[in-house]
């Protein structure tokens, strides 16, 4: 159709030399035959290469979101997520091998101050709440400046704690007063747009984990350094775009609901639970499965960085379209259970892949990887949904915390909980572990049926 248009334009131009513009010094006489000019000349054939930038520009409009709050919102989630990936594993190794801890005790520091700084995140949402999200957002994105850079200087075992506790506390604390933003600026399909930050933040990762490669293969102090201090000035980034958002006014209170309401939600509270129990899996890919693959499998240890690359792939290309069908908490419910399906089968098929050949252990981790990525994807459009879903719009932002409470306290806990069960366990652990997850998902139709009943209708985003 934009060939025939283009053809059609070419036709309906006014041609060069015709009887507008005759030539100054006479032409030839009336009915003498006239050599071809340029207006004999047939059109110009349009261009095939140039509808391609277009169609290029249309994919990119299709893929962001709409131009405005929407994309601004995305951005500075994209800026903070590119710093966390170039943290992963600079700061273990610039902790190790430059200030001189023991492996032991850098990660002790770090768990102790994960825990610790959960609790931050229903009160800070809280405040999200009642004064405005883009500002309180915006205040906690200058405190990660301080804290992430913290690394750079910590040199003791309770300085390190400390750092810790700070930068979960800024990570808690952001997702609790983004929430309300993503409320108020998403638009009618909230779980849509959670699924695209999902998609750009893995590709953020993966950026983020490039740049701190270059450092780890240069292995230096003042590399590492600088790492540390160009992921803190990704929340200063962060800050700048999130000023540019309009601001939020707090919804009013809603005199029938206590001020802690969130916190006394025993249907809600009883979700975040079982969501947590089920984000036990996250830590599969990062830390039980590479594990498991060197120690317990023949396949080669190169496949460990493949499986990683097919994962995020996957997540990046499946997750908007994997969560469309997930509206409502009903919904959401469902797609639980999905997952815990998923990952399930995915639990079996790694603890199978144990006294393998190496060619069918890598068949096995293939098919593996792409069935715990399904589960993985459909767990997280329904955690978006119930997490938005089945909250109380006026505290919005407390409930993100609470809800962050469960994944986070299952990302502190996950290490332990699967070098327990499956590591030292083998194939058994494998199938305890998906029985477990089944568990969850099962449960979940249910929990989110009592949590509706007690608001006598599904509380929809707005």
């Amino acid at each position: 159709m934009r060939r025939k248009a283009a053809a059609a334009r070419g036709l309906s131009r006014p041609r060069a030399g015709g009887s507008s513009a005759a030539p100054a010094g006479g032409g030839p006489a009336a009915g003498e035959p006239q050599a071809p000019g340029p207006e004999a000349a047939p059109p110009e054939p349009p261009r095939l290469a140039d509808p391609q930038p277009g169609r290029l520009r249309a994919a990119v409009r299709r893929t962001l979101p709409e131009p405005g709050p929407q994309r601004l919102l995305a951005g500075a989630s994209f800026a903070v997520t590119v710093g966390g990936g170039m943290l992963a594993g600079t700061t273990m190794l610039y902790l190790t091998r430059i200030v001189g801890m023991s492996a032991v005790r850098v990660g002790l520091g770090l768990t102790v101050g994960a825990v610790l700084g959960l609790v931050f995140g229903p009160y800070i949402g809280h405040l999200a709440d009642r004064r405005g999200p883009r500002e309180v957002h915006v205040a906690t994105m200058l405190c990660g400046v301080a804290a992430t850079a913290g690394f750079a200087v910590a040199r003791t075992f309770w300085v390190l704690v400390l750092v810790s506790l700070l930068t979960t506390a800024v990570g808690s604390a952001g997702q609790a007063s983004r929430a309300p933003l993503i409320r108020a600026l998403a638009g009618a399909d909230t779980t849509a747009y959670l699924a695209y930050q999902r998609a750009i933040t893995n590709v953020a990762i993966m950026a983020g984990v490039l740049i701190g490669t270059v450092g780890i293969q240069l292995d230096s102090g003042p590399v590492y350094v600088g790492l540390i201090l160009a992921a803190a000035g990704t929340f200063l980034a962060a800050a700048l775009i999130l000023t540019r958002l309009p601001h939020v006014p707090p919804l009013p209170a809603d005199p029938a609901h206590s001020r802690w309401a969130a916190l006394t939600d025993r249907p809600y509270l009883a979700v975040t639970l079982i969501n947590g129990g089920m984000s036990l899996h996250l830590a599969v890919p990062t830390f039980a499965l590479p594990l498991w693959i060197v120690e317990n499998t023949s396949a080669p240890r190169a496949a460990i960085t493949g499986i990683m690359l097919v994962n995020g792939v996957l997540v990046v290309a499946l997750q908007v379209r994997v969560s469309r069908g997930v509206t409502d908490p009903r919904t959401a419910g469902l797609r639980m259970r999905w997952a815990g399906g998923a990952l399930l089968a995915a639990s079996v098929l790694i603890g199978a892949m144990s006294g393998l050949a190496w060619w069918s252990a890598l068949l096995v981790l293939l098919a593996a990887t792409v069935v715990y990525t399904f589960g993985e994807l459909w767990q997280a459009a329904a955690s978006f949904e119930l997490a938005f879903g089945l909250a109380r719009p006026h505290l919005q932002g407390q409930y993100a915390g609470v809800f962050g409470l469960g994944a986070g306290g299952a990302n502190a806990a996950a290490p332990a909980v699967l070098a327990a069960v499956c590591l030292d366990h083998g194939q058994a652990g494998w199938w305890a572990l998906g029985v477990l997850l089944l568990g969850c998902g099962a449960l979940t139709p249910r929990a989110v049926a009592w949590a509706e009943a007690t608001r006598g209708r599904a509380a929809a985003p707005v």
